[in-house]
């Protein structure tokens, strides 16, 4: 028994000490690029078929680490309490001009498609839920988002 134990242990020790003796390149920060505060417009359609144009929109980019940011975007479409919509997420930009990420849950995904130029960021948001059968149906979108740096 104390042969098997030796063993294990040897082929452990062997194990962890293969690798590669190549060195991962880091990915770049570029999340200092997207942080600020924006106000501006946008497009806006519900899935219960509500849609309309030239919204109030907000967006807050705050950097949680040098490589990703939180995103607070919020389109107000009515003049109710509760009407307004809004996504935050933590993502990770790959570009300091442009993200296009998904970021998924468990039955629910959210799609960014933002560009920025100087102080300006333009784009969409899409949210989307897994409905019976396996298929994505789309819930709210905002789209023609033209927002600036304040």
């Amino acid at each position: 028994m104390k042969q098997w134990t030796w063993l294990a242990l040897a082929g452990l020790l062997t194990t962890l000490s293969c690798g590669s003796e190549e060195t991962v390149q880091p990915t770049p920060d570029y999340a200092d690029a997207w942080v600020g505060e924006y106000e501006g417009t946008g497009d806006f359609a519900l899935s219960n078929g509500i849609s309309g144009e030239d919204r109030p929109v907000t967006i807050s980019i705050v950097r949680v680490t040098p490589k990703q940011v939180t995103v607070s975007a919020t389109l107000v479409y009515g003049e109710g309490r509760n009407d307004f919509f809004q996504e935050i997420d933590i993502l990770q930009p790959d570009d300091p001009g442009q993200i296009t990420l998904e970021v998924r849950y468990l039955n629910a995904k959210t799609v960014y498609a933002f560009t920025q130029e100087e102080e300006t960021i333009t784009g969409s948001i899409a949210t989307s839920s897994l409905r019976l059968g396996g298929t994505w149906g789309q819930d709210q979108i905002m789209t023609g988002i033209e927002v600036v740096r304040q």
